[in-house]
């Protein structure tokens, strides 16, 4: 299933490796050729909430969101998939998971920016 947000390119690029990710993870763990209905359920979620961000363009990545929208049992289950998946993934696509790691980077810096122009203003 393709979904396209109306955010940006680099939040539609965090969105696929997210779900390869998880895609990963269900099939070496759960050793399946079908997802199972935990790991497709958690895809849809993640759709669900980057697709839904209320930040818009300006939204980090969300692993440095200042206002996280995950439950925080999705939170803890996607902390522990992305822990387990990002060394075999940085394996298995290179090129993906080192963009992946440089725009988690530059939201870091986008969202310290915003802090600085926040705690400016007040």
């Amino acid at each position: 299933m393709i979904v396209i947000n109306n955010h940006s390119v680099r939040s539609q690029r965090e969105l696929n490796t997210v779900k390869a990710m998880i895609r990963l993870y269900c099939k070496t763990l759960h050793r399946g050729a079908v997802m199972c209905s935990e790991c497709e359920s958690l895809i849809e979620y993640v759709e669900e909430r980057v697709t839904g961000c209320r930040l818009g363009e300006e939204k980090p990545s969300c692993m440095h969101c200042i206002g996280h929208c995950y439950q925080s049992a999705k939170r803890l289950q996607m902390i522990h998939v992305l822990r387990w998946t990002y060394p075999r993934y940085f394996w298995r696509h290179p090129f993906r998971a080192i963009q992946f790691k440089l725009d988690n980077l530059r939201s870091v810096q986008m969202s310290s920016e915003k802090t600085n122009i926040i705690a400016k203003t007040s």
